[in-house]
This record gives C-alpha cells, sequence and structure tokens, in this order.
C-alpha cells in the first residue's frame, strides 16, 4: 500500500463514518486519487504548520537526565564513601592523612608504603 492509497483509504472510512460513503463512491477513481495525493501532502506538511520536535530532542533530554540523576547518585556515593572512611580512620585511631578503604564485605585495608589489612 502507497501512502496515497492508505489517504485515500482514511478519506473514504471519513466518509463512512459521517454517513456519506455514497458521495465517496460517487467520485471518479482519478478524484479519489488526486484526494488521497493532497491528504498526503497536507500530513508531510503538518510538522511545518504545528511544530513537534524531533524524536532526537526527546532522547537527548532523557538522556541529559539520566546523566544528570547518575552523577548525583555518583556524587553522593562518593561523599558517603569518604565520610564512612574517615569515621573508620577515627574508629581505628588512624591518621587522618592515612590511606584507608573499605572492601565489599567490610574489611578495612590501609594503603601505604604497603598493603595492611587493619580490620
Amino acid at each position: 500500500m502507497t501512502r496515497e492509497e492508505y489517504w485515500q483509504e482514511a478519506c473514504a472510512d471519513a466518509f463512512d463514518d459521517v454517513g456519506a460513503y455514497e458521495v465517496w463512491k460517487a467520485l471518479t477513481d482519478d478524484q479519489k486519487k488526486r484526494i488521497g495525493h493532497n491528504l498526503e501532502g497536507a500530513s508531510e506538511s503538518q510538522s511545518m504548520a504545528f511544530y513537534s520536535p524531533p524524536p532526537s530532542d526527546r532522547i537527548n533530554e532523557v538522556e541529559r537526565e539520566w546523566k544528570r540523576k547518575y552523577d548525583a547518585l555518583k556524587a553522593e556515593f562518593e561523599r558517603y564513601q569518604g565520610n564512612a572512611e574517615t569515621a573508620v580512620k577515627q574508629a581505628l585511631r588512624q591518621h587522618s592523612d592515612a590511606n584507608v578503604s573499605i572492601g565489599e564485605h567490610g574489611e578495612v585495608t590501609r594503603y601505604g608504603g604497603r598493603i595492611e589489612r587493619i580490620q
């Protein structure tokens, strides 16, 4: 089915919907074809008459929002991690400039000239 045929069928359905299908049937094939052609052109011009942004604008907006949320969560996690490491340093009486990390299962490791598991 071509776009023109689609619009001819849509027009026939519209005529039928308002009870004027007999009027549609009375038109010549050439008239129906021209109506389909005109409706196809109107459809293509619709975006110029009524602006609708391209899908890529919405996709870019969603990606920007996702990145903003991700960056905010990442920053929150890094603050939490830094605060946890500071609390562990204080609890284990480590120097404030000691390089300490907390592993997946709660193991605490200090990195200096060598790696040392503290807890």
